[in-house]
């Protein structure tokens, strides 16, 4: 068999931003930062709460004050109170048409309900358990898919990156879909002219199964380099299944699926071990000593040394992508620091 996994680590490493808050200036202020900068995409959070913004007029507003950057959110919810799939899609297509083609579409079944409850239920959205989650997200994914204009069976050994027309834009997209959750009923949309590539976090088997079909870039969150290690076999098992099943014959085709890995970190950054010790402070203060210690384990900590070694840990375990939560959202010196230590 000519397919070959592993290979994703020789891939050239992209960083991006995780970015929340309600000051708009400083929203887009930190954009234009990260462009300057060299990250590769700029993700802004989702959530009704008062912590954000709405983040996709966000994201459209930073469309023309940007040229290169991708954009997107951290994570958007498939729920069907939440979502309608089909304006989702909308947004989605006409994000990627007016961008010309720098919309990530990053989606996820959500955290744990515990966490997650008192996001949705002030606001009469039920969040189902985990379970429910993963079925509800495994149709919404599918018909969202069928809604991009991929194809019905994913075939990543025959689909390069060049074969996203220029002109497919001009073509309309019928889908007939009878889920459980989600239904259309020879409902046309208007195909992207670039393909809208997705990003999808799993944890558990069952999402990364999910991913391992329909994801561009898998992402796992707050996870250390030799866990990211044992997870990214599990993923490549899973995508190799996947493509079997897909394929008659997978051992005629040498091509490999072109997914990227990622990892979402948070980062603690500084020049010196004095200003890091008073980061470290703030940051206990902040979210309180059980937070502190809960993130800090699995945190990107550190000085430039420190952060650059850790760095080249997590891609030796197969990371080609990083997910980089700041201390604060908008330090940008933290996030000048950071790029100029892994350049």
């Amino acid at each position: 068999m000519l397919f070959l996994l592993g290979l994703s680590n020789l891939k050239e490493v992209k960083y991006c931003l995780e970015v929340w808050g309600t000051d708009y200036q400083k929203i887009k202020g930190t954009c234009l930062t990260a462009e300057r900068l060299g990250y590769y995409g700029f993700y802004y959070g989702e959530s009704l709460t008062d912590i954000d913004l709405d983040c996709w007029t966000v994201l459209a507003s930073l469309i023309p004050l940007t040229e290169t950057i991708k954009l997107g959110p951290v994570i958007t919810y498939i729920l069907p109170q939440y979502r309608s799939i089909p304006l989702l899609a909308k947004q989605c297509i006409s994000f990627q048409d007016i961008s010309n083609g720098r919309l990530e579409f990053r989606t996820g079944s959500g955290a744990s309900l515990k966490y997650s409850y008192p996001w949705w239920n002030p606001y009469g959205i039920k969040y189902h358990g985990t379970l429910d989650r993963i079925r509800i997200f495994s149709e919404g994914i599918d018909l969202l898919s069928r809604y991009f204009g991929k194809p019905v069976t994913s075939n990543r050994f025959l689909i390069s990156d060049s074969d996203n027309s220029e002109n497919k834009g001009s073509l309309t997209n019928t889908v007939n879909f009878d889920g459980e959750f989600f239904k259309a009923y020879n409902a046309q949309m208007k195909l992207p002219k670039k393909d809208i590539p997705i990003t999808i976090a799993a944890q558990n088997s069952k999402m990364i199964q999910i991913a391992a079909r329909y994801a561009a870039t898998w992402e796992i969150s707050y996870i250390e380099p030799h866990e990211f290690e044992i997870k990214n076999q599990e993923f490549n098992g899973l995508l190799l299944v996947s493509e079997m099943k897909e394929m008659n014959n997978a051992q005629n085709y040498s091509r490999v699926p072109n997914i990227t890995k990622s990892v979402e970190l948070d980062v603690i950054i500084a020049e010196t071990s004095k200003e890091l010790e008073v980061k470290k402070k703030i940051f206990e203060i902040e979210r309180g000593i059980d937070t502190f210690n809960a993130i800090t384990q699995k945190a990107l900590i550190g000085t430039p040394d420190t952060v650059r070694a850790r760095i080249e840990e997590y891609k030796r375990s197969g990371v080609t992508q990083f997910l980089l939560a700041f201390l604060d959202p908008h330090d940008l010196d933290a996030i000048e620091l950071f790029m100029d230590c892994v350049k």
